[in-house]
């Protein structure tokens, strides 16, 4: 699980440069289709899913290489803002961001969810308008929500 260990990485989004502090969700390597160990996590039960943990060690260089050039599209769920992406090959993620207070040119990312999608299931997928994840982390360091 090292992969999935929360760490840090900084990018430069119109000439300014933004800490982004990355945590990741029990449903990145968990899942309910009963096949794996059961897990408890905060009253929740899921299941340890190979494919998905496997999958997981994909995220790491997407954040570091590739982010910047994701779209995404806005998401809410139980009353709050997620943002849900797909641009990684056939891979849903699914992800919160927040501005600590008082912070400048901060921001955490919760990676809630992320697991490889079969071409049937894209219909499934929240719709929406897309932007630039590199739009909204510009706006959400400056504390601006889409």
């Amino acid at each position: 699980m090292a992969h999935l260990q929360p760490f840090a990485h900084t990018l430069r989004i119109e000439d300014v440069d933004i800490t982004i502090h990355f945590t990741f969700g029990f449903h990145c390597f968990t899942d309910e289709k009963g096949n794996g160990k059961l897990i408890f996590n905060r009253g929740e039960r899921r299941n340890f899913s190979p494919t998905r943990w496997d999958a997981s060690k994909e995220l790491r260089g997407w954040i570091c290489d590739r982010m910047l050039d994701a779209r995404v599209t806005l998401h809410h769920s139980a009353n709050q803002r997620r943002y849900y992406c797909l641009d990684i090959y056939d891979y849903a993620l699914f992800f919160q961001i927040t501005k600590p207070n008082n912070s400048v040119n901060q921001l955490k990312i919760l990676i809630i969810s992320a697991y490889p999608l079969d071409q049937w299931g894209r219909s499934n997928m929240p719709r929406g308008q897309n932007h630039k994840l590199s739009l909204v982390l510009s706006q959400r360091a400056k504390g601006i929500a889409l």
